[in-house]
């Protein structure tokens, strides 16, 4: 069954637009030059240099090769027919690494080579000088925002140069006045032989100038960032890939792995006005495989807001479990209105202590849906709603291992299948976070994180189930199946179903997918249970808004997982769920 998370009550279009038709287009090529015109038969050297003279409408076309470079675009485009893109060239594999090759590694014992650097290699920004830091980086402060890599391999960082003496793949560095020197463990490797490199740039693609618009980026790899670990109350947040507070940037079909801590930042810059919502945001983010980050694959203050975030496989969050804490996971947004996540795969998300979610929506988050999404394999939380006052539309996502974490209210849980997967509800009441006029970001009130008006209908549950869920004002539950051990809330649940029915359920991982597949009985088909939509769910009194679109749109919950119209409303997120087993997938479809 090929997923395709299409859910036609969505205006994705509004958002997508159509590419426009280029100006000119600039070539860039690894034989180039940056002295030439940038055509076809005379292309620049450099990535930067096409973009130094894009104009909108144009695209940038980019041939094979490793571009080691941070690009800095300077304008944007006018309109979804005047956007400036930038492209890997058709067939052809293009990697933009934030990393140099080093080949003058000196051998000292046991494995152990060492590199002195003068300072002035690194420019204006040495990541071996600049430690991790920031708000909510509770473990690990010690590390440096650099890495080493061994044929794409990233290296453990040691405290002492003694443990690197004692661990393969591992390193250490000193900066004194003048020089930085770096020790690593290659075992019986030869790094002056092999591909050995280490990070010398903060990012790879993001503009030193705030509120570009109508930039397309497409295709590219993207390698070996070193910025810093970025909290929300950054003025400037930073990562691999970034629109700077831009508007109506797309992203899309690329790979991005081992940014040491963002991939994606869709986050705070200074000079935005925020009551604004038509001044930032509006991006796409879909098709790109990000893997190997060190706080969240995709991050952002602010800056996610009218975003769609779509059919992404993140993965491998803080594999090495390194560095951490209250801003770690695959996908975590502050502050966001009328976001849409939409048909992501998330998986292998690790900690050494907090955090360690799949998507976190953190603090005054509003009009957020989360749908047709796949998540596994995190150590916290599959979902934490933090501080949020809805409406936020959870469905058709299938969700196993780590309860639902929240101290949110208004939230809507429809169509989804839970596995191991139960909710656990924590009050805040020592903050406040904003709620505001609806479709805005004009702020109307701020409110403590107390129950309120949660809802689930037409869900499965597969183990764990609603039983050690406590009622509070407004929580409505009906119409779900509970089996293997699941049991129904105490608070509703009449039309529900209990059955001890063992699904039998597997995950069988593959390199840029996953098979979940499980069995039913007739359980699900006892339950006739109503549409999930507008008319059902009410008005929540505090945002004064029910389930809706962007625009304003009342959402009916009418498609599965696959973008399937439901014939009647069978629980769980597949609209043709039969008796025996049945299969959800996905498969990674963007170029590459």
């Amino acid at each position: 069954m090929k997923t395709r998370f299409i859910l036609a009550t969505i205006c994705v279009a509004v958002i997508i637009g159509a590419k426009g038709v280029s100006a000119s287009e600039i070539h860039v090529s690894k034989t180039g030059n940056d002295s030439g015109s940038g055509g076809l038969d005379s292309p620049y050297l450099t990535i930067n240099k096409a973009a130094s003279t894009a104009q909108p409408a144009d695209t940038v076309t980019v041939h094979a090769g490793t571009y080691r470079e941070w690009v800095k675009p300077l304008r944007g485009g006018t309109g979804e027919t005047g956007r400036v893109t930038y492209r890997a060239a058709p067939g052809e594999k293009v990697t933009i690494k934030g990393s140099e090759r080093i080949t003058s590694w000196t051998r000292e014992a046991n494995g152990v080579w060492k590199v002195e650097l003068p300072n002035s290699f690194f420019g204006e920004y040495n990541p071996y000088a600049l430690k991790v830091s920031g708000g909510w980086l509770n473990y690990g402060k010690w590390h440096h925002r650099g890495d080493v890599y061994l044929n794409g391999e990233a290296f453990y960082e040691k405290q002492t140069a003694e443990e690197v003496n004692e661990a393969e793949q591992s390193w250490h560095c000193h900066v004194s006045e003048d020089v930085t020197t770096i020790r690593a463990n290659f075992g019986d490797r030869n790094p002056n032989t092999e591909l050995t490199e280490i990070n010398v740039r903060e990012s790879l693609f993001m503009p030193e100038i705030t509120g570009l618009k109508y930039i397309t980026i497409d295709g590219f790899h993207f390698m070996h960032a070193a910025a810093n670990w970025a909290p929300p109350v950054l003025e400037l947040q930073t990562g691999a890939v970034g629109p700077r507070m831009g508007k109506h940037w797309i992203i899309e079909n690329c790979t991005i792995t081992n940014a040491r801590c963002v991939g994606i930042i869709l986050g705070h810059a200074p000079g935005v006005d925020y009551s604004d919502i038509d001044a930032y945001g509006d991006h796409i983010v879909r098709n790109n495989v990000i893997r190997r980050c060190g706080q969240a694959g995709i991050a952002g203050q602010k800056g996610a807001t009218r975003s769609l975030i779509y059919r992404n496989l993140i993965e491998d969050t803080n594999y090495r479990r390194e560095f951490g804490g209250w801003e770690t996971a695959a996908i975590k947004f502050h502050n966001s209105v009328d976001t849409l996540i939409m048909g992501n795969l998330i998986r292998g998300v690790f900690r050494q202590e907090q955090g360690a979610f799949g998507i976190w929506m953190d603090f005054a988050n509003q009009g957020t849906r989360i749908t047709g999404n796949i998540i596994y394999n995190t150590e916290a939380a599959t979902v934490f709603l933090e501080m949020n006052h809805g409406p936020i539309l959870v469905d058709n996502n299938v969700l196993v291992g780590q309860a639902i974490r929240s101290n949110s209210e208004a939230t809507v849980f429809a169509h989804n299948l839970f596995v191991d997967c139960g909710y656990d509800y924590t009050p805040d009441t020592g903050r406040r976070s904003s709620y505001y006029k609806p479709h805005t970001t004009i702020g109307v009130g701020r409110k403590t994180g107390t129950a309120q008006d949660d809802k689930w209908f037409n869900n499965i549950f597969i183990r764990q189930g609603l039983d050690q869920v406590k009622t509070a004002q407004g929580y409505v539950s009906d119409y779900n199946v509970f089996l293997e051990g699941a049991n129904k809330s105490s608070f509703g649940d009449e039309n529900s179903v209990v059955d001890p029915y063992v699904t039998g359920l597997t995950i069988k991982d593959r390199p840029l997918g996953v098979a979940i597949t499980f069995s039913v009985n007739d359980a699900p088909f006892r339950v006739k249970g109503p549409q999930v939509d507008a008319e059902l769910v009410g008005v929540f009194p505090t945002v004064g808004q029910t389930i809706e679109d962007r625009h304003g749109h009342a959402i009916k919950v009418d498609r599965d997982i696959n973008g399937d119209k439901f014939t009647r409303p069978v629980p769980g997120p597949l609209a043709d769920l039969k008796r025996g087993e049945d299969t959800v997938s996905w498969e990674y479809s963007g170029a590459r």
